[in-house]
């Protein structure tokens, strides 16, 4: 299903030199089931300790619980659980913080499950058109060395592959729950929404349109230093998943919705 960006060729040093090297062996390629972002023989790994007797019977209840409910959000002492029909596979965990456990394929933060919660219910209650008329699939992307990163913007590697396939064509977003305190308005990771243009049209193929989000777990206020209004944060591509709770899902799928329509507009 879908596809992924991948560089073919070996790492340089001079950050210069991996431009000039990696930029003309860009290339798409099938997202195939052996990718290492999907877990390891279709298995997460939980070690805890043998004192937690509490932790490993809340990992038993939840391991029934998943069997049980099939397309479920499951919210269950230690952890939660996402068993979502359109991510590409199942489940997604998150784990409390104050829990002494350990998760590979690492679990979600609380940013990220916020998002995959947020995401679920909102495509569920959907009455858009526009959604309804295509296919969505979200990916979790792991981190450097195993996922897709970008070296245009640091070695960026979002946190989540999203997609939306609308009749020949692939809207492939890649997005960022964020704490945005450490963040400028002049970083890479910022400034990744209009460098992933410059990707796409490197790649040169009609029927991939590729877009980047950021969604802010930080508060507009906290980032009243930034001098921007919420506008121009949105211009940017960056949304607020506190200050917008019911509506940074819809935003972030409008912006995407804007180019099908003009791609459906050109096409008439």
């Amino acid at each position: 299903l879908g596809t992924q960006i991948n560089y073919i060729g070996s790492p340089l040093t001079c950050d210069h030199s991996k431009r000039q090297f990696f930029e003309p062996r860009l290339e798409i390629q099938e997202l195939l089931e052996h990718d290492e972002n999907f877990p390891a023989n279709n298995f997460y790994h939980l070690s805890v300790n043998e004192s937690e007797t509490q932790i490993i019977k809340d990992i038993k209840t939840l391991k029934k619980e998943l069997q049980d409910n099939k397309d479920s959000l499951i919210e269950y002492r230690s952890f939660q659980a996402c068993n979502i029909g359109f991510h590409l596979y199942q489940p997604l965990l998150h784990v409390r913080q104050d829990r002494k456990i350990t998760v590979q394929p690492v679990s979600l933060n609380e940013s990220e499950y916020q998002f995959v919660k947020d995401l679920q219910e909102w495509y569920t209650n959907s009455t858009s058109q526009e959604v309804e008329a295509t296919e969505l699939y979200l990916l979790r992307n792991l981190s450097k060395g195993r996922g897709i990163g970008f070296f245009e913007a640091g070695n960026f590697h979002p946190d989540f592959i999203m997609w939306l396939i609308h009749e020949q064509k692939q809207y492939v977003s890649f997005v960022e729950p964020h704490g945005m305190l450490r963040e400028r308005p002049s970083s890479e990771k910022v400034k990744f929404y209009q460098t992933i243009k410059d990707i796409e049209r490197r790649l040169n193929d009609p029927t991939i349109v590729l877009n980047s989000f950021i969604l802010s777990w930080s508060t507009i206020d906290q980032l009243a230093d930034w001098e921007l209004t919420k506008e121009q944060f949105e211009k940017s591509h960056i949304l607020f998943m506190k200050d917008d709770r019911t509506t940074y899902i819809s935003k972030l799928f409008s912006l995407i919705e804007s180019q099908v329509e003009v791609e459906d507009h050109q096409s008439v």
